[in-house]
């Protein structure tokens, strides 16, 4: 599998906001998702889209082994 782009949505207290990010699998997506989380901020949902402009909010996420090393 090669590299999706994710939108993941992110909710608080005062509302919802959808952030994209590149990964492979959802969970690596939620990963990249949360490092872009506010504090008061937790994932609400996620799915894969089509995106032919690759816009995204943040870079490969590493993975739990090589946290610095994108996939």
């Amino acid at each position: 599998m090669g590299i999706q782009i994710f939108r993941v949505v992110l909710g608080s207290p005062s509302g919802e906001r959808e952030v994209r990010v590149p990964a492979k699998t959802e969970v690596q997506a939620i990963d990249a998702a949360v490092s872009l989380a506010r504090s008061d901020e937790s994932v609400l949902r996620s799915e894969v889209i089509d995106d032919d402009l690759q816009q995204v909010d943040t870079g490969l996420p590493g993975t739990q082994t090589h946290p610095d090393d994108p996939v």
